[in-house]
């Protein structure tokens, strides 16, 4: 029953992906692109975004960098992020335990899916989505999305790579599950996941395994009364340098090296010219 469901809704997913198809085609010709590697690479950023001159010194670091490495092979998908950090955070809170029944009706996810599938060229090879926070949420989302896409559309699978670092999704919530069938399926060729998380961050999971559990944790991690909550003050206390340990992390320019060292460098997701660039640069 849960499995005619699911094509059901795939089915709807199919329709938007003809819709975006139609306005701008996306044919891969396998055959005449083997000698060719071109690397797209999308950053959806945490909650607290608020454009590329971000105060958020980690998201301002990443993306200038990745700019500079990439150009326009290097998107930042920002506008599905709310300018209401506390909107984000429970639409996150609200949809991180399992796939979204019908995510061709959310707007978020459907500005994200539409946002990749616009920028793709004939000679993708492969598709990183890179994501923090809230984002992880909304690339959990999208990647089923896109991984529906070419199951159900026939189309030549580029590699898609999902990176989810400080990330609200739990490992044991069905939402993650659903990733790791997909990738142990052969749609998604990485999930990485454990190399980007904050030992001592109580976002990190923060979503659990239920709608309820999600929002009861945001509500004790934000009111804390007396003492820490897991070893953390409020969520709500930024200070840079007594503040809860995720937010200063986001004030942290080695928050950003480490994504660069992960995703360049150890997993070298966008070829081997870009990762020695990324070492040379990395060393000063």
């Amino acid at each position: 029953m849960e499995r005619a469901y699911f094509i059901l809704s795939s089915a709807r997913v199919i329709l938007l992906s003809i819709i975006l198809y139609l306005a701008n085609p996306y044919t891969r010709d396998v055959s005449a692109q083997d000698d060719l590697k071109r690397h797209s690479f999308f950053f959806i950023p945490g909650g607290a975004y608020h454009g590329k001159n971000s105060p958020n010194e980690f998201t301002r670091t990443y993306c200038n960098i990745m700019n500079d490495l990439l150009g326009e092979d290097f998107t930042i998908i920002d506008k599905p992020v709310s300018k209401s950090s506390i909107s984000n955070v429970a639409w996150a809170l609200s949809r991180g335990q399992k796939p979204m029944r019908r995510p061709e009706k959310n707007k978020k996810t459907v500005i994200a899916f539409m946002s990749i599938m616009e920028v793709l060229h004939d000679e993708t090879t492969d598709i990183s989505i890179v994501s923090s926070s809230f984002g992880t949420a909304l690339t959990a989302q999208v990647g089923i999305m896109l991984a529906d896409f070419f199951i159900n559309s026939g189309k030549e699978k580029p590699d898609i790579n999902l990176v989810m670092g400080a990330s609200m999704i739990s490992k044991e919530s069905k939402l993650y599950c659903k990733l790791e069938e997909l990738r142990s399926e052969g749609m998604f060729t990485n999930l990485i996941y454990d190399e980007l998380q904050d030992p001592g961050d109580s976002v990190t999971g923060m979503c659990g395994k239920s709608r309820v559990g999600a929002f009861a944790r945001g509500l004790r991690m934000s009111f804390v009364i007396i003492g820490k909550y897991k070893g953390q003050p409020s969520i709500l206390n930024n200070n840079p340098q007594t503040g809860h340990l995720h937010l200063q992390l986001a004030q942290s320019e080695e928050k950003a090296e480490r994504f660069l060292k992960v995703t360049l460098i150890d997993y070298a997701l966008a070829g081997e010219e870009i990762r020695e660039r990324a070492m040379e640069m990395l060393k000063k």
